[in-house]
């Protein structure tokens, strides 16, 4: 097969874009010529600068139909053989309006949401029950590419290193990311005082320092805050500190992650450092950080019967629990238990 161009629309989150990444390389890889294109969001493009083989164009979601009315001013004399419409939110529909295509990919009719399908002429085949990598993975497969070799190649460059240098400041240290960015209805962080706990047990038998990252906002600081008096061992803040690469860098020398479902959970895998992943509201079989062995912390199936009063095996693949206490089904002592596990492997190695 013969493909000139490619588009892709993935504008966010910063997780889902982190997993988009292998289905990107598989095509680069059977692909080698063709142009590729990918509209990102403001935030997502700085995770993806520096790789080579594809061209961001950014739009801000902030920036609202007059922003796409932009995006299609610029692409007006471009027409792409594929778009790969990986984003099946409303908004993204909307934009690939203004992207011209030959033929307009989306996902099939059950993984199919927000009426996507009303906006494209061709569907990724049916892949029931299967990770979010996997979802991303079958747009590389329609295409025809290869996709045996899992790779995201993501880039750090040396300045942000050293950015991650001058906080560790040589001293050994893991990253707690505690919180997941806001969804209506998706309670996805674990508590103060469960964070504070960890903090002190990987100190106090481990001699690590923990360092808490997160983005600069209302939520990420109180949530800082909190855990700092919470904990007898006082974490370093970075809260706010830190660019997308410059957080890159910090978790490549980390001795594991510690987080929600969260793109710093997948940033970790991306990178072959453990990441202990507290999922209860999500569906570890699909959110887990793709990595082996998995570190998930996994209570979903109490929290599903708690709230939901059924098994995995008996609701749709993936659904969320949608309760606000789903993630005190997570205790100390099962965190701790994987905190141990991740630290024995590594000594194992």
């Amino acid at each position: 097969m013969k493909i000139n161009s490619i588009c892709i629309i993935r504008l966010s989150a910063l997780g889902d874009v982190c997993l988009f990444l292998p289905a990107l390389n598989a095509i680069r890889r059977s692909y080698p010529n063709a142009e590729i294109t990918w509209i990102i969001g403001k935030t997502e493009a700085k995770l993806i600068e520096g790789i080579n083989g594809v061209e961001p164009i950014v739009y801000d979601k902030a920036s609202g139909v007059s922003g796409m009315f932009r995006l299609g001013k610029k692409l007006k004399n471009r027409r792409f053989d594929y778009l790969l419409m990986a984003q099946e939110a409303l908004r993204a529909s909307f934009l690939s309006l203004f992207i011209r295509a030959n033929l307009r990919v989306g996902f099939d009719r059950a993984r199919s949401k927000d009426f996507q399908r009303l906006f494209t002429n061709a569907a990724i085949a049916p892949n029931p029950n299967c990770h979010m990598i996997e979802n991303y993975l079958d747009f590389a497969r329609f295409l025809g590419a290869a996709t045996s070799a899992i790779e995201y190649n993501l880039f750090i460059p040396n300045e942000a290193r050293k950015k991650a240098a001058a906080i560790a400041l040589g001293r050994k240290y893991c990253i707690l990311s505690p919180i997941a960015n806001a969804v209506r209805f998706n309670w996805r962080n674990w508590t103060g005082e469960g964070y504070a706990a960890a903090i002190d047990y990987v100190f106090e038998k481990y001699g690590l320092e923990t360092i808490v990252t997160g983005a600069n906002d209302d939520e990420n600081q109180k949530s800082v805050l909190e855990i700092k008096t919470l904990a007898r061992h006082t974490p370093i803040d970075a809260v706010g500190k830190t660019s997308i690469k410059e957080l890159l860098a910090l978790i490549e020398s980390a001795e594991f992650v510690l987080a929600p479902d969260s793109g710093p959970g997948h940033f970790a895998a991306a990178l072959n450092v453990p990441a202990i992943a507290l999922l209860a509201a999500a569906d570890p079989r699909r959110a887990a950080p793709r990595q082996s062995p998995s570190y998930a912390v996994d209570a979903y199936a109490k929290a599903l019967l708690k709230y939901v009063g059924k098994t995995p095996d008996e609701v749709k693949f993936g659904l969320r629990v949608r309760a606000a206490e789903a993630m005190k089904e997570i205790v100390i002592d099962d965190v701790t238990a994987m905190i141990d596990k991740v630290m024995k492997d590594k000594n194992d190695r």
